[in-house]
């Protein structure tokens, strides 16, 4: 869309931007993790992603999801926020806890493995720790949607 140009007055030719994924208050449970990885799986797909692609941010988002299960409500409910968002040839997801931060163990057979896996996986990713919680934002360079 040009500079200045009002969203009503798109070329219907053009496609129209994907809407943005927004999961808020999600309960920090397992069940419903599986349920949040169906829906970015099917965002992902919206939002034109090449299929590897698609499966690294997928994983790679999962993977943030299990941490906030796991470490940010120990023995206590707590909820999490998901949000993904397309502008132009950039994907950008965010992970937020309302939880506490703490130090990930030793890596280990079941454990200790998703941060790094995060690094890996997206192109770029940033974890901000806060009293009032936890903020992981991973991003994604893509082709252009035609």
């Amino acid at each position: 869309m040009a500079a200045g140009t009002a969203a009503d007055d798109r070329d219907p030719a053009l496609p129209s931007p994907v809407a943005d994924l927004a999961c808020v208050g999600v309960s920090a449970t397992p069940p419903l993790l599986d349920q949040l990885r169906r829906q970015l799986t099917a965002w992902a797909g919206c939002a034109g992603l090449p299929a590897g692609q698609s499966q690294d941010l997928v994983l790679a988002v999962y993977e943030a999801l299990a941490n906030v299960v796991v470490h940010a409500y120990p023995g206590e409910p707590g909820t999490l926020d998901l949000h993904a968002h397309r502008h132009g040839s950039r994907v950008t997801v965010t992970v937020t806890d309302r939880g506490r931060w703490r130090p990930a163990p030793a890596p280990g057979l079941l454990h200790g493995r998703g941060l790094p896996l995060i690094h890996t996986l997206a192109d770029e990713s940033a974890f901000t720790t806060t009293p009032a919680g936890t903020v992981v934002e991973m991003s994604w360079t893509c082709a252009p949607v035609m």
